[in-house]
């Protein structure tokens, strides 16, 4: 089930290179399994920032991160394209340095760092002196006054994505004993926060245990049709998992998943895209 934000809207950001249309969305994400301490809290979401710029170092972006005000932030992957040389990479880090600045961030791979990990691991080298948590199929507590959520950030097989033939077909399966295998086991007593850059394979991020999972790559379908995303990475046509939260039922209840339309990439009708899921605790 596709859930809409309860707010969005688009907003123009000034940079050195003129006026860049961005788009706001936040979205409410129940659950019971969530520390009273967390009722509320705002978790900001953003991806795929790859072949895109706001002003000079992305500062512009920086500034309307901050001006969301929030108390965790998330980046789920492709921060630079395969593509890209070292030096533009690296100047991403003022950028991702002023995200940590503004609060506690979470980072994950994306496929296109892992087509370069020769940049990504000098890149997350530096991410983690910023103080940036760099999860490469880890786990980790984040708490808030004295209670704690997990946060695990998952990094996918390239076989996930693309075959070393460069045909799509046949892509290795996402199965919750891959889950497993890659990052260990959920603890279901806690609310669980999974980061995983593609979110084609959310049945299996809810059989895990995810109760939410923050995703991106599919770049909102590239070009939308109201609220129908068109083409996915994969080269398929209309992707089940585009843009907006989701919510499916598992026998433990339910799990949600919000979709970033990313900010980089060729795109039409599909504004670059921040969201805020607004964390809500419920008795049931």
């Amino acid at each position: 089930m596709s859930i809409l934000p309860i707010a969005s809207g688009p907003a123009a950001i000034m940079t050195d290179s003129g006026r860049l249309k961005l788009e706001f969305c936040t979205y409410e994400v129940f659950s019971a399994k969530l520390p009273a301490a967390f009722d509320g809290v705002r978790v900001l979401h953003l991806s795929d920032l790859h072949a895109k710029k706001f002003g000079r170092r992305n500062m512009g972006l920086a500034a309307a991160c901050a001006s969301l005000r929030p108390d965790i932030i998330c980046f789920t992957g492709d921060s630079f394209s395969r593509n890209e040389e070292f030096s533009a990479v690296m100047d991403k880090l003022d950028f991702m340095g002023s995200l940590a600045e503004t609060a506690p961030t979470f980072y994950v791979r994306g496929n296109h760092e892992n087509d370069r990990p020769e940049i990504a691991e000098p890149f997350e080298t530096e991410l983690r002196k910023l103080g940036i948590h760099v999860l490469r199929n880890q786990q980790e507590d984040f708490f808030r006054g004295g209670s704690a959520i997990k946060v695990m950030g998952l990094e996918l097989p390239r076989e996930c994505y693309r075959l070393p033939n460069g045909s799509y077909f046949g892509l290795k399966k996402v199965t919750p004993p891959l889950l497993n295998e890659l990052a260990g086991r959920a603890d279901r007593s806690v609310f669980n926060l999974l980061l995983a850059h593609t979110p084609l394979p959310f049945h299996a991020y809810a059989a895990w245990g995810a109760d939410l999972t923050l995703s991106g790559h599919v770049h909102g379908g590239i070009s939308r049709i109201g609220e129908v995303g068109i083409f996915s990475p994969e080269r398929k046509f209309f992707p089940k998992y585009t843009k907006h939260l989701y919510r499916i039922r598992t026998p433990q209840g339910f799990s949600s998943m919000e979709v970033s339309a990313g900010l980089g990439k060729f795109r039409i009708n599909n504004p670059p895209t921040l969201s805020i899921c607004i964390l809500r605790r419920t008795e049931k």
